[in-house]
């Protein structure tokens, strides 16, 4: 009687060390680029102020900063469209280059109807690079070790995005934002000179490399030809857009940490302070806890990890809601943390895996990016409504939205069969 085969789920995934070691230089260079450069991204973070700086009331700001997440929106579609038809280090370039102008036009821009433009500019171009990047990364890594891959690429991202805003608060405050925004402009720019400089002008598809999903020929359409490749592909493979709905609430869900948890902190009487521990403490357990964690978690299957970690996220967050002292906002800010870190390297790795053939790769990165970029731009106004008119009801709708989430990720991801 002969052993069943190993399945996916049973194999040892490499180690971080082993995995960042064997990627070629163009990745490890990719992985290094993408991480600067979320170092310097300041205008989502300065744009209001600087605006009210320039005597703009917080009305009219809002209205601004609003056409820069309408452009962050448009671009990841837009990005994974140009990825599929230029390639994903042209666009890189294109995007990072247009960013930085943008973005260098935002400190001499002053009128309203161009601060529009601009801001519209800088949140498109600035969102084009990550499908071209994801599908960069999925082109150089072996399908095997993507999942690892993400989350070396989310770890460059998580502390650029803890070291960011300290050097844009030093820059502002010894400076200007002017400056702030200076800085931003050539972070870009230096970010595309390396991708043109270091990185191949040639990074092809690996075909033989690609992995398939169990029941593929049942479940998913058939590979679009090169050059009809489409985002409407993507409306045959019905599981895919259950996970991608999946990724829209999670991304409601997920925004509320950022736009209501501060609201419930200041009205429980509680110090902003608090709400400061709690994004560090988000903050510093992914940086210090996720990658080293992600060759544990891929023992178990994609479609557990992926779902489990969308539920404890929504659960994570309705925890601010319950009428308890302090540590309940510390449990919430761990809960959903451990969500995210279970979840996010798989959700990261899936679209290049899910995508029934290279060509593909980049829509189905693109319509994740999209989704997101989307639920993140929604769930403020969702839920600071929610907030305010019918008080703890946000919170509850966390916990529905992860409850959606798991389910339809657990009916939407297919668990990748790889080489």
């Amino acid at each position: 009687m002969t052993n069943p085969p190993q399945t996916p789920a049973a194999e040892t995934p490499a180690g971080v060390i082993r995995t960042l070691r064997e990627l070629p230089r163009s990745a490890i260079v990719l992985l290094l680029g993408i991480a600067l450069n979320r170092m310097g991204s300041f205008v989502a973070l300065f744009l209001i102020l600087y605006l009210t700086g320039l005597g703009y009331s917080p009305a009219q700001a809002g209205f601004v900063v609003s056409f820069f997440g309408v452009g962050s929106i448009v671009g990841t579609f837009a990005g994974g469209s140009a990825t599929g038809k230029y390639g994903a280090r042209t666009v890189i370039i294109w995007s990072m280059l247009l960013c930085s102008l943008a973005i260098g036009a935002l400190t001499v821009v002053t009128a309203l109807v161009p601060l529009l433009a601009v801001s519209f500019a800088a949140g498109a171009f600035g969102q084009m690079y990550r499908p071209a990047a994801m599908t960069m990364l999925a082109d150089l890594t072996p399908p095997q070790r993507l999942v690892t891959t993400s989350a070396a690429g989310r770890f460059g991202l998580n502390l650029g995005a803890a070291i960011g805003p300290l050097l844009g608060v030093w820059l502002a405050a010894a400076f200007s934002y002017q400056v702030v925004f200076l800085v931003n402009a050539l972070t870009d720019l230096l970010f595309a000179l390396i991708v043109l400089l270091v990185i191949p002008a040639a990074t092809p598809h690996r075909a033989s490399d690609h992995p398939t999903t169990g029941n593929r020929a049942a479940e998913a359409p058939a590979p679009a030809p090169k050059d009809t490749a489409r985002y409407k592909d993507l409306l045959g493979d019905r599981r895919y857009l259950l996970f991608l709905a999946g990724m829209f609430i999670t991304a409601v869900a997920e925004a509320q940490y950022h736009s209501t948890l501060p609201l419930e902190v200041q009205q429980r009487g509680y110090p902003t302070a608090l709400y400061g521990a709690l994004v560090a403490i988000n903050g510093a357990l992914v940086i210090l806890v996720e990658l080293p964690l992600t060759p544990f978690i891929q023992r178990f299957p994609m479609r557990t990890t992926v779902a489990t970690g969308c539920l404890l996220l929504g659960v994570g967050l309705s925890l601010f809601g319950l009428p308890f002292g302090p540590w309940i906002f510390i449990l919430g800010a761990v809960v959903w943390t451990l969500g995210e870190i279970i979840s996010a390297p798989s959700i990261g790795a899936y679209p290049a895996l899910a995508a029934p053939a290279p060509i593909l790769r980049s829509r189905y990165i693109g319509a994740l990016s999209t989704c997101q970029a989307a639920g993140w731009a929604l769930g403020p106004t969702i839920g600071t409504a929610l907030f305010e008119y019918v008080g703890g009801a946000v919170w509850v709708m966390c916990a529905a939205l992860g409850v959606l989430a798991y389910l339809g990720m657990r009916a939407g991801v297919r668990e990748p069969v790889l080489p």
